[in-house]
C-alpha cells in the first residue's frame, strides 16, 4: 500500500478511523499506473544467450512489452469497476 502511496495513488489517512483512499479521481489511475507501483511488473532477465534471443526474441518481446503496457494505460480504476460491477449483474441474472 506504501508504494501506492508513493506514486500517489492513494493517500494516507492517519488516526483511529484511517486508512487508504484514492488520491485521484478513479478515471485518472491507470491499470498499468497500479501494477508497476506494486511490483506486479518486473523487468525480465535481459542476458541473451544466442544471436537468435539477442536479434529476435528479445526485440518482439520488448515490442510486445510496449504494447500491453500502453493497453494498461488506457484501462483507468473507473473501467476496472464498471466491468466487475457488469460481470456481477450479468451473474446475478444468471
Amino acid at each position: 500500500m506504501q508504494a501506492l502511496v508513493r506514486e500517489g495513488i492513494l493517500r494516507g489517512i492517519r488516526g483511529p478511523r484511517g486508512g487508504y483512499q484514492l488520491a485521484r479521481k478513479p478515471q485518472h489511475v491507470s491499470a498499468g499506473e497500479i501494477l508497476r507501483a506494486s511490483g506486479a511488473v518486473e523487468e525480465p532477465a535481459r542476458d541473451p544467450t544466442s544471436d537468435l534471443m539477442a536479434k529476435v526474441v528479445l526485440p518482439a518481446l520488448s515490442a510486445a512489452e510496449s504494447e500491453f503496457e500502453q493497453a494498461l494505460g488506457r484501462i483507468s480504476l473507473d473501467d476496472l469497476a464498471e466491468s466487475a460491477n457488469a460481470n456481477e449483474t450479468a451473474k446475478k441474472r444468471a
